[in-house]
């Protein structure tokens, strides 16, 4: 019988490359969604996920702040974590509530102004000047988890256990191709690894060595937080009495020692705290283990293609908190690989490239806003200017949709409605505007019925308009019906932008319900991001984007 030189190649969707947290999280999203995967797996080159905390915590660091889009990613982890738990008969994740302390007085005079935004109290129960808590947060059981997926996955002949080489992985039309395997997709989700990543150099991985112990108490369990109903404490450092009766002791950061093993400065540290907390000769170290965790410079993860190879994916750098949005991202990375949504551009790996120039150019915020639109526009489309000012964006927006498309612009200044016209006529673009002396919070009134639905692109410059009266400014009451009214005149994949000036007198009241305007809406519904200055310049303006997702086909 002929039998073949080389093996037939096997046909995957994908090829998950790293076994940790994220890697074995979406290997198994793939296979319950009906899709061959391979996860490829050295659990020797990086321990951190089984040593992992796995706490689902909505507060975090030093400052206090609400984890991004935690009222979304919370629920969708714990309703991942229960439905394991029922398909496998087993516990996954724990319900802790969280006690979190001050470490100072610089914390405690933070939580003074955090506690009173609502989108913090719908996570809080008992707050005073110490510590306040969280009643519906917990841990995962990280180890358990990869044990039992990765058990799963063995059974299903998806589970290569082996090292990988970069330059094994082969890009060809339709895909790629590693060792007797060809697959759509490649998925890099190797954890702080990713830095030898040839592919993925422009990202900024910033790996941070973590130390976690487990301890014994020398003194009866009722008098020191053992038992499994006691809450978890945060405290700088985080106390976590386990099921197992165990309590978990951690974490470290150091920046300097990408290994895994734990260094003398971390285990000191760990030491102090404890002695301070618990009273030194009342504790042993029972267990100590270190782990690379795979954060990146942001509070984002990196999630998506290659901003040139689409059939290369990143799907990593969640840090500290994997347990919390793993589950969510590996979701929303298989919707949109089918095409059936799209990733939030503030995780995309292409927010890391940046453009060469020949030469240094001052940021100006109106000219991003510029490039942005103008890549979403095209001859024919109808835009809305809903702050015409001297004109400037109107023009642009008018010379982009051409004779055959249309523009409104918006003014309830006479002196902006004369500079306006004046420029559409040096320029010859009256024909295709129509300029109303009328507040933008009026779109829905006075846009034409037939154009609802139909706008390609909305713009908004807020503030004053230059050269004219500086108290008279935009008011955060009309700019939100303005901003709502855009979203329902939007057509799929419109894109509407929010120049905002942070410095002017009476502008951060409106900043600042802009911006939670922004947060507020819904991710299944709207793309979103903020470009920021990139000095980080307080006083900048800086805008601002909502893109409407495409509508479904069914």
């Amino acid at each position: 019988m002929y039998e073949p030189e080389t093996p037939i190649p096997k046909q995957l969707t994908a090829i998950i490359f790293g076994g940790g947290l994220a890697g074995t999280i979406l290997a198994e999203r793939f296979t319950a969604n009906g899709q061959k995967v391979l996860l490829v797996d050295a659990p020797q080159h990086s321990r951190c996920s089984r040593v992992a905390a796995g706490l689902i915590n909505p507060i975090g660091g030093k400052r206090l702040k609400l984890v991004w889009q935690a009222d979304i990613l919370i629920p969708h982890a714990k309703a991942y974590y229960q439905q394991l738990e029922q398909q496998h008969a087993t516990s996954l994740f724990h319900p802790r509530a969280i006690h979190r302390y001050f470490s100072n007085q610089q914390e405690a005079q933070i939580w003074q102004k955090r506690k009173g935004d609502p989108d913090h109290q719908r996570w809080v129960g008992f707050s005073d000047d110490t510590h306040f808590t969280i009643p519906n947060a917990g841990y995962l059981d990280t180890k358990a988890l990869l044990e039992l997926l990765q058990a799963q996955l063995a059974q299903q002949d998806s589970l290569l256990s082996s090292t990988f080489n970069y330059d094994k992985v082969h890009l060809t039309e339709k895909g790629l191709a590693f060792r007797d395997y060809t697959a759509d997709f490649a998925i890099f989700a190797e954890g702080h690894l990713a830095t030898r990543n040839p592919h993925f150099q422009f990202v900024p991985y910033k790996p941070a060595k973590g130390i976690i112990a487990t301890i014994k108490l020398h003194s009866p369990p009722e008098t020191h937080p053992s038992e499994p109903s006691r809450p978890i404490i945060l405290k700088s450092k985080f106390i976590v009495p386990r099921h197992d009766g165990s309590i978990q002791v951690g974490a470290t950061y150091n920046w300097d020692d990408p290994t895994d093993t734990p260094d003398h400065a971390g285990i000191q540290e760990l030491k102090q705290f404890l002695d301070a907390e618990l009273g030194t000769d009342t504790w042993q170290f029972d267990d100590i283990q270190a782990g690379v965790r795979p954060a990146t410079a942001g509070a984002y993860p990196v999630v998506g293609p290659h901003p040139e190879h689409p059939h290369l994916i990143a799907f990593n750098g969640f840090g500290s908190k994997g347990s919390l949005q793993i589950p969510y991202f590996a979701d929303a990375l298989i919707k949109s690989l089918s095409q059936r949504s799209t990733i939030p551009l503030e995780v995309l790996p292409s927010r890391f490239i940046r453009k060469p120039a020949s030469k240094a150019k001052r940021w100006i915020a109106t000219n991003v806003v510029k490039e942005t639109i103008l890549g979403n526009l095209r001859p024919g489309d109808t835009a809305i200017d809903a702050t015409a000012g001297n004109g400037h964006d109107t023009q642009w927006l008018a010379e982009k949709v051409g004779p055959s498309g249309h523009v409104f612009a918006y003014d309830i200044q006479e002196q902006a409605i004369s500079a306006t016209y004046q420029r559409l006529a040096k320029q010859n673009l009256l024909l295709q505007t129509t300029l109303l002396k009328a507040g933008h919070e009026t779109l829905l009134e006075t846009v034409p019925a037939l154009h609802r639905g139909q706008i390609a692109a909305i713009v908004f410059n807020l503030g004053f308009l230059p050269g004219a009266d500086t108290r008279l400014i935009t008011q955060a009451s009309t700019t939100l019906t303005a901003l709502r009214a855009s979203l329902e005149i939007l057509k799929p994949a419109g894109i509407l932008s929010v120049t905002l000036y942070p410095t002017h007198s009476g502008a951060q009241q409106e900043v600042d319900q802009v911006l939670e305007w922004f947060h507020a809406l819904p991710e299944d519904s709207y793309q979103k991001c903020i470009v920021e200055h990139p000095q980080n310049n307080p006083s900048s303006p800086y805008p601002l984007f909502v893109k409407k997702h495409k509508e479904n086909k069914t």
